[in-house]
């Protein structure tokens, strides 16, 4: 490198003025610290620019970290918001035969059309992949706000994890039930359809008619917590791109 090459040669020349005989004593000793005095300087300088250079690498780091968290955050989002009229036209589908058993005026054709739904599932899925390479690269240490940092690693540590755990459980619970108590008994005519409001006198049917309702409804305030932890955490990442990196996102920079 350019820079070692010159303190080599400051002290090359530092030992050369030690040891040159056409200079009286005290002035080869004072060339020689003269010479030393420039290897410092030049050291400190190449230290100081190395220091520099790598902390602006880091921080470029962090700022594609956070635009990229930031990108996949929103499509989570997205794909939560998506998720919702799914799940709250399954819930009506729910609500309205839980109601007709009630008050003993079933609806055979709505029911038995719709029947489907009673194996609807719904499963959140988050892409993690840059999360956990910037996590096994150790590069989570670059993200300067510690606030920041634990509300993101929580999403990507707890609430993800147990969001992706809750739907696979809830909609096993739902199949395991579906078949033991509809499914296997339920008359089916040749093109598929499903009898379901022949069963619907059954103490075990009905339960499972309620439990469903129930585990869905669940199901959605849980997706709804989740979406408003995600909105807050972007609302964090948008501010502190805004307040460290003066950046305010393509959308709003046109």
């Amino acid at each position: 490198m350019a820079e070692e090459e010159l303190i080599y040669g400051h002290a090359k020349q530092a030992l050369q003025s030690l040891t040159d005989r056409k200079k009286r004593g005290k002035e080869r000793i004072g060339d020689f610290f003269w010479e030393v005095f420039i290897i410092i300087v030049a050291v400190n300088i190449t230290l100081w620019f190395h220091d520099w250079s790598e902390k602006r690498h880091d921080r470029e780091l962090e700022k594609n970290f956070l635009i990229g968290t930031r990108n996949d955050l929103d499509i989570v989002k997205n794909s939560l918001e998506r998720a919702f009229p799914d799940i709250q036209t399954i819930l009506n589908y729910y609500d309205s035969v839980w109601i007709q058993i009630n008050e003993h005026r079933i609806d055979a054709e709505f029911i038995d059309t719709n029947s489907d739904h009673l194996i609807y599932a719904s499963y959140f899925l988050a892409d993690n992949s840059r999360f956990e390479s910037f996590k096994s690269s150790g590069y989570l240490r670059l993200i300067e706000n510690s606030g920041l940092l634990n509300e993101i690693t929580r999403l990507y540590n707890l609430y993800f994890p147990f969001q992706e755990y809750e739907d696979r459980t809830i909609y096993e619970a739902r199949l395991q039930g579906f078949n033991t108590y509809i499914g296997s008994k339920v008359p089916i005519d040749s093109s598929g359809k499903m009898y379901v409001s022949k069963l619907l006198n059954n103490s075990e049917v009905k339960y499972q008619i309620y439990y469903q309702k129930q585990a869905l409804q669940e199901m959605k305030g849980q997706k709804q917590k989740l979406q408003q932890g995600v909105d807050s955490v972007m609302n964090l990442i948008d501010e502190e791109l805004k307040n460290r990196f003066n950046y305010k996102g393509k959308e709003k920079e046109s």
